[in-house]
């Protein structure tokens, strides 16, 4: 069923324009009396009918209002260093769809990507959009926030004061499995570069409370590790049941 976020509790009539107006009138085509769905964005969703098209934008009717069933209970930062050409956006994409609640690229020693402050804020915009499309798609009762490029050691420290840093290193000795047994329900996933984290990097991590994991005997890639790990982490918490 399509799916659009809005701003604020809907009621009544609601006239949606802008992409989303244009998506249900020229790419859907969608006729009167046919059903879609409308979120806050905080957990709520709301039952529509498509009422009319005004132009390039959509006329609909809110008919109920009920909680998101998608959200998983763990909260899961993914934060991943930046990496060459499109693979933040991959992690990004892929991880909205499997749940994850935000998402911080972050700069790491041994990142070849490096981004000034105009190119931050521009790539930081392009990630949000594709977060924003990734929840729509998935169903999500939130858009997970994207925020801009933070130094790692800004980033270890902000983790260490929110919840518990998971730091995938290939050095790393504890599985996974091992450091779910005694984590919370506020996780942040650290994954490194193309060339991995630095000795040094990892020791940081560790004085901040981080526990320094692997994810298998298998060398990952830098966006197929956050993936791997978010989406064990919520079938371990039972998130990838119905």
């Amino acid at each position: 069923m399509p799916r659009f976020f809005v701003e604020g509790c809907p009621k009544g009539e609601v006239l949606l324009g802008g992409e989303d107006g244009r998506h249900i009138v020229r790419s859907l085509r969608m006729r009167p009396g046919e059903a879609l769905t409308l979120c806050d964005g905080q957990g709520t969703d709301y039952a529509c009918t498509f009422v009319s098209a005004q132009g390039e934008s959509a006329l609909v009717r809110v008919e109920e209002a009920f909680p998101n069933r998608t959200e998983p209970r763990a909260q899961v930062t993914v934060c991943q260093c930046l990496a060459k050409g499109d693979k933040l956006e991959t992690v990004t994409q892929k991880a909205v769809e499997l749940g994850a609640a935000a998402l911080w690229p972050v700069e790491s020693a041994r990142c070849v990507v490096r981004l000034d402050r105009k190119g931050a804020q521009k790539k930081t915009a392009r990630l949000q959009k594709i977060a924003r499309e990734a929840a729509m798609q998935s169903g999500r009762g939130i858009i997970p926030a994207v925020e801009e490029p933070r130094p790692l050691k800004q980033a270890l420290e902000e983790a260490a004061r929110q919840g518990e840093i998971l730091f995938f290193y290939e050095r790393g000795q504890e599985s996974l499995k091992q450091a779910l047994q005694t984590a919370g329900g506020r996780l942040f996933v650290f994954v490194g570069p193309e060339g991995g984290f630095a000795p040094e990097e990892a020791a940081l991590a560790q004085s901040l409370g981080a526990k320094l994991l692997t994810l298998g005997p298998r060398i990952l890639r830098t966006e197929t590790a956050p993936l791997a790990a978010l989406a064990a982490i919520l079938y371990e918490r039972g998130d990838m049941e119905r």
